[in-house]
Formats: structure tokens, sequence, C-alpha cells
């Protein structure tokens, strides 16, 4: 062996005396085996060598193919697996252990031929090409459909017939969009820790839960919200795009790691309408019973999930604004749905459907149910899989199916009067889709009890027995009535009977809780316009402005005087000063110094006069003087004595009532000024249009410059057949579709009905007032369309014959004596 080799491990089922080794030529490699003892090498295809090595771990043609599949990315046949093992037969390398390998079994029996008189053993090639082999014989089948159907099942473990995605026959009619088997062996070793997060989901869901219970009223009318603002469309793309494609992914992987091939991912229809990705796959009947419910339970725990991730993201996003609320809300409302009514619902043919079907280890269970049920009510006589439990899950499937298939018909009937306005023709559209569905599942449930007793004949006809007829001899069967004659006559009478909310229908028409004219009691000119009328305004913005140029001199001037007086004020409460009283103190003194000297110049100016050496008038002047002079002490004492004292109250309250009287008329004046600016007095829209027309015109006192409404919350007034007042009371929920906005439905509540009774053409009405949040703005003055009021609940039968009853009730009455 010149080219480079390496010894590797031999394969399992070949006889020990060999030893193999890998041969590589470039890019490419071979294998040779050699035999110690004879010498002999044998080369081997790297296909051929694989198929040895994984040989031990595939006990069927199935498995061995899906894992050749896998590997090698085309499919084997079995002709070639025969041709191989063939051959390693002829040359005697597999030990006895193989022998007991059921693929290689029929491989240790050996045949002769007779060669020129002599007995040779017969090659198994030979055979292979002859399209022989070492097949058992088989005992003679029933039929060809049965036994091939028969088989297929048997090659599908519990759990896998019949599921979309597992089982091919479930999606015949598929879409083919791409091959994932590369990216699933690129992402596999980066996906598969987790795996690792389903220990996580206990507490994740538990977290969920209590959140749940602690918000449920704020999670439903924040759910409730969605539901009227998101459409049916909506939500299938949305589940598509997101739940669909993520259950689609997880359960590729799965099966991926349980060795199955995932050779194709496309798109099939629900129901034969609704879209959904879905996997193809081979090599399924390999799967256990354990992959199986891991298989399924994987989709219940991405579900369970997808519904705790909803419920956090919606509480920690709720107070913020964006677009995560809403995502929260729509994983909590398509993936709450999906549980309840197809993946978690055991009833439904989903996920733990299929989990409970391999629980039990039990195929064909809706048939083995279906069946079980049938014998109940038609009196069968074979009981194999007559059983009370069974009889009960056929009854509450067929239950389930019938009221799910009546929600979607009532769904599609409100859909079509709501958004299409179609009247009596969506009720046949809504019947015909309802009719469609039943007979559907009809069809589906009949198909499986038949295939399930196809299933059973072919049992009974391989373990060579009969059903012994449960009838003594010479007793003649009864006929017993149809099942579906009674159900046809039953149903309708016991549907009377279920209870129906009857809500009272009437024409409407939108009014504002308040509407206002804006206008000034001081006349001007309109110098600025700011909106030109029709737009929505907040509370305080400015509309106009008139001129207010007199009122803003005015104002000035009245500030100039108001410094003036509170100077004055201000003065008067900082007195006595020290510097006033000083100069007083000084004065004074200068004053007792004068009459001193005034005093004490007298007597000498009598002694002179005595002497004759003064005149008399000059002696009566000193005398003067000196009185003067004393009179101005007393003076100049009284004002020191008047300056320390300081101003009276009286006189500061004076000041201060005439600094307040000028304030006053300033506040006059700015209230001119401020009523010169129009303002918004709430929020609400401007009716009036054309306003900056306006501009430069004279608004006289009085004159009405725009009318403008507050449309927050609106009233609707909704007129109501007199017959029908009985049924609506004050606080009932009320919920009004109007025609600009045929696809939206508005809630309200009523607020009071009129007391008096309007005569229409088409009969006496009474207006309900309603009022209705409006805090997006979609409701205008004036719209018009339909309103549905919450009445009282009643009896089916009583709410569609109310006219009737009305008529007995009134006219028939009125004709008695």
């Amino acid at each position: 062996m010149n080219e480079p080799s390496k010894k590797i491990v031999l394969p399992a089922y070949l006889i020990r005396r060999l030893e193999a080794f890998r041969i590589s030529k470039g890019s490419e490699h071979s294998y040779v085996v050699r035999d110690k003892l004879y010498g002999k090498t044998y080369d081997f295809d790297p296909w051929q060598f694989f198929i040895l090595e994984v040989l031990p771990g595939c006990e069927s043609l199935e498995k061995l193919q899906a894992v050749f599949r896998d590997r090698f990315d085309r499919n084997i046949t079995a002709q070639e697996l025969e041709g191989l093992f063939a051959s390693i037969a002829d040359q005697k390398l597999f030990d006895e252990a193989a022998l007991q390998h059921p693929l290689l079994e029929p491989y240790a029996r050996r045949t002769f031929e007779v060669v020129e008189g002599k007995a040779v053993h017969k090659s198994f090639s030979a055979m292979v090409g002859q399209g022989g082999g070492a097949p058992a014989a088989a005992p003679e089948a029933p039929s060809h459909d049965e036994a091939s159907s028969a088989d297929v099942d048997a090659r599908l473990p519990p759990g896998v017939e019949e599921a979309v995605g597992l089982d091919s026959r479930a999606a015949t009619r598929m879409l083919d969009l791409f091959d994932p088997r590369p990216l699933l062996r690129l992402l596999s070793p980066l996906v598969r820790p987790l795996r690792y997060a389903a220990y996580a989901l206990p507490v994740v869901l538990l977290v969920a839960v209590i959140l749940v219970a602690r918000n449920w009223h704020l999670l439903t009318s924040d759910l409730g919200e969605l539901h009227s603002r998101l459409s049916l469309f909506g939500r299938i793309v949305f589940v598509l795009f997101t739940v669909n494609v993520l259950a689609t992914i997880n359960l590729a992987f799965v099966a991926h790691a349980f060795r199955v091939t995932v050779d194709r991912i496309g798109l099939t229809l629900l129901l034969g309408f609704i879209p959904r990705f879905t996997t193809h796959m081979t090599g399924v009947a390999q799967l256990n019973r354990r992959e199986t419910m891991w298989l399924h339970g994987s989709n219940l725990v991405l579900r369970l999930f997808l519904f705790s991730f909803g419920v956090l993201l919606w509480y920690n996003t709720r107070d913020h604004q964006g677009t995560l609320p809403e995502l929260g809300l729509m994983f909590v409302l398509t993936v709450g749905a999906s549980l309840v009514l197809e993946a978690g619902n055991p009833l439904a043919k989903g996920s733990a459907y299929f989990l409970l079907s391999a629980y039990l280890n039990e195929r064909h269970l809706r048939g083995k149910s279906y069946k079980a049920l049938m014998n109940k009510l038609r009196g069968g006589v074979y009981q194999s899989a007559d059983s009370n439990a069974l009889a009960l899950y056929s009854l509450a499937t067929i239950t389930y199916l019938v009221g799910l298939i009546l929600f979607l018909g009532i769904g599609l009937l409100e859909w079509l009067n709501g958004h299409l306005d179609l009247g009596g023709s969506a009720l046949l559209i809504a019947g015909g889709f309802v009719g469609y569905l039943l007979w559907r599942n009809y069809v589906g449930l009949k198909k499986f009890g038949d295939t399930y007793e196809r299933m059973q004949q072919f049992d009974r006809w391989r373990k060579r027995t009969l059903v012994a007829e449960d009838l003594s001899e010479g007793e003649v069967a009864k006929p017993r009535p149809g099942y579906w004659r009674r159900a046809l006559l039953v149903c309708p009478l016991l549907l009377l009977f279920v209870p129906y909310p009857y809500d009272v229908s009437g024409s409407f028409s939108i009014y504002p809780v308040r509407r206002q004219v804006l206008s000034t009691d001081t006349p001007g000119l309109v110098e600025t316009v700011y909106f030109d009328g029709g737009e929505s305004v907040k509370k305080g913005t400015v509309i106009a402005r008139l001129a207010g140029d007199e009122y803003s001199g005015q104002i000035k001037v009245l500030d100039a005087r108001i410094q003036q007086q509170a100077a004055v004020v201000a003065d008067l409460q900082a007195r006595p000063k020290l510097e006033e009283v000083q100069v007083a103190q000084q004065a004074l003194g200068a004053a007792r110094t004068s009459a001193r000297f005034s005093r004490e110049k007298v007597p000498r100016i009598e002694k002179l006069y005595a002497a004759g050496a003064m005149s008399f008038e000059e002696l009566d002047a000193a005398r003067k003087q000196r009185d003067t002079d004393a009179m101005e002490v007393g003076e100049r004492l009284a004002d020191l004595n008047l300056v320390k004292t300081g101003p009276t109250d009286e006189q500061i309250a004076a000041e201060q009532a005439k600094l307040a009287s000028l304030q006053q008329e300033r506040n006059v004046y700015v209230d001119k000024l401020e009523r010169t600016v129009i303002r918004m007095p709430f929020d609400g829209n401007i009716l009036t249009l054309h306003l900056k027309d306006r501009t430069n015109s004279y608004l006289d006192k009085g004159q009405p410059l725009a009318t403008i409404e507050s449309t927050g919350t609106v009233t609707a007034e909704i007129a109501v057949p007199e017959s029908d007042v009985q049924y609506v009371e004050p606080g009932a929920t009320v919920r009004v579709r109007p025609v600009a906005f045929f696809n939206r439905q508005f809630e309200g509540t009523v607020a009071t009905l009129d007391r008096n009774v309007t005569t229409e053409s088409f009969g006496s009405t009474v207006k309900v007032i309603a009022t209705i949040d409006n805090h997006d703005g979609r409701l205008n003055t004036g719209m018009t369309g339909v309103a549905k009021i919450r009445g009282e609940t009643m009896p089916v039968w009583k709410a569609f014959s109310q006219a009737i009853i009305r008529f007995v009730k009134v006219q028939v009455w009125s004709w008695i004596p």
C-alpha cells in the first residue's frame, strides 16, 4: 500500500482476524480490509464502510436509510444494501454475531445448486441479481390495500402517525421552500446548550402566572383594546412569522438531535386555508417512545416559554411608549390561544394529543376512541376498543370540535357583519363555513375509525382469529335508529335553551360633551390669528391676539406711580431716622446757646440803662430777643420729640391705601390686556374655518371669533325602539360602529335615558345618551352608525322571538275582553 494509510477500528460484525485501514488519495479516501490469515485484501467505498460501522445501531431498514441520508445527503435503496451484504456474505467475512442482526439474518441460511454433478453453495450475489435473496415465507394477506395500510402504520410509532411535520402523509400538499440539513449540521452545536433552558421553565412560568393573577384586569383591558385594533389577518401573519417559525425551527433541531433527517421545510394549509410552516422528515420510524414524547413536549415547552416571555415583556414595558408592550400582548394572546385551542389541548390534533398518544403507546387514539363511542351508541359487537374512558374521550373531542367550529363561525359572522355589512349574506357564508368544517371533521373522524377498523381486521387476520357474533341462535338483531338522525333532531332543540346575550340596537349620532364660542368683552383690532380652523388644540394654546397698545401704555404709567408711592410708604416705615434726630438735637443745642446769651445780655443792658448809657429801645430789644430765644428752645425741643416719635399708623395706612388703589387700577388694565389674547379653554377642536381671514378686522365686544368643542369624550345619541327600552339600564355597555370606521368598534356606557318619546316614520323611539371615550379623536361631531346596548341574558328561543312575544302580550292581550 503506497498511499498514506492509517489503521482504524474494525467494524463490529466482521470476523476478528481482519484489520481495517483508511487509504488517503489526495482529498478523497477509501477503506481496505486485510485478512491476516490468508493475506487477502478487500476494498470498500466510504459509503460501504459507513454502512458496516453504523449497522449495530440500526435495527431496521428505515433507520439505516435515514442515518445514511443524513450522512451522504442521498437515498440508498434496499437493492444496494442487499448487494453489499450478499458480497460480504459470499466472502465469508461476517462473524456469527452478525447473523443475529435482523438485516443480516437472511444471509445465515445457505442454499445449494448442482454444478457439474456436484452440490455447491449458491452465491448470495446471484440471488440478489435475480431479485431473490432469502425472503421469509409470509402468509397470504386479505387484501393489498389493507396490508399496505397496516404495514405503513406498523412502521410509525405512536405519536408520529398523522402528526404534521413528522408523518409525511399528513402534509401531502406542501410547498417546498428549502433544505435545512446544511444549517442544522452547522448550528446544532450552538443550539444544543439551549435544552437546559427547560429547567428554568417552572420558575419563569410561575412568575408569569403570578403576574397574570395580580394584574388580571389590566391584562384583559389591554388585550381587549388590542383585539379591537388587530384584524384576523394581522393575527395570522404574526403567528405565522413568530410562533410558527420558532416552533418549526425547534422541531427541526430536536428531530435532528434524534437522528431524524429533516430534508425539507415548506408551507402547508391548516384546515385547508390557514398557512403555516412545517417540516418534511424521513426516518421517523426509528424513534423510540421517549424521543417521540420529547419531540412533542419540546413544542409545548417552547410555547410556554413564549407565553411567559410575553407576560414579562408586557408587564415590564407597559408604562413605556413603543411597540414592546404590544409585542408582549401579541405573544400572550396568540400563544395562549394556541395552547388552549390546539397545541396544549389533548382534545385537538396538536402536540398535547400526540404526546398523549405516545405516552399511552396507542396508535390511532382518535380512531380507537371514536370506534368505542360508535360501539356504545350503535351496540357494536366488537368490544376490543370499547372502553368507557375512550368513549368519554371521543365524546369530549367531538364536543370540543363542534364548539370550536361554532365559535369560529360566530366570529366570522360578526366580522362579515361588522366589516363588510353583508346582512343576511353573512349568515349564509358563516353557515356554509361551519357546515364545511363540520363535514371535514366528520370525514376525518370516520376515516380514523375506518383506519383503526382495518388495522384491527389485519391484526385479527394475522392472529387467525375471528369475531364471534354475540347473537343467540335464532335471534334476530333489531335495527337501531341512526345516531345522526337523532342528533339532528335533538341538538337544535337543545341549542334553543342556550343562554344568549340580547343586545338592543339602534342608529346613533355623535355629539361633543362640551362646546363653546370664543369671544371677548374687550373690543379691539384682531392683530394675529395663529390657526385657520379645523385643528386639534391643547388647553391654554393662544388662538388669536387683539391690539392692546393702549392698555400696555396705561400699565407702564401706573407702574411708575406705583413705584413712587411705594417709595413714600417705605420712607414713612423707615422713620425715625438717626440723621434726623441728630439734626434736631443740634438745632436744639444751638437754640439753647442762643437763649443763654440772650438771657445773660439782658441784665448787663439793664445796668447800662440805669446808668444812662443805653436807651430804652435797646433794653426792650434785648428783652424781646431773650423771650424769642426761649421760645425757639421750646420749638426745637418739640421738633426733637416729634422726630423721635416718627409717623403715625394712620399716616402709613393712608399712603398704603393710595398704593393699593394704584395697584388695583393696574390689575384692571392687565386683565383687559390679557383678554386681548384669546386662548383655548380646554383640549378640543376648532370648528370654525378660515380664521386667518379675520386678521386686521375689528372684533366688537361679545362678538364671536370661533366655535370650539371638546372631543376627548363624546356622547352618542342612540335612537332605541320603544319596545326595547325595557332592556336598557344606565351603566350598560354600549358598542358603536360608525359608518366612517366600519372596521372598528368603540365602547362606552349608557349615561341617561330621555323621558320623551320621539315619533319617527318607522315607529316610536327613545333617545339613549351614552358617553364614549374618544382620546384618539376619531369620532367627530355628526358621525352616524349603528350601536348595540348590552341587555339581558335570555334563552336563544326568547331572544329571536321578541317580536312574536310582543305581539302576543300587547296586541292579542288587547283583543281579550
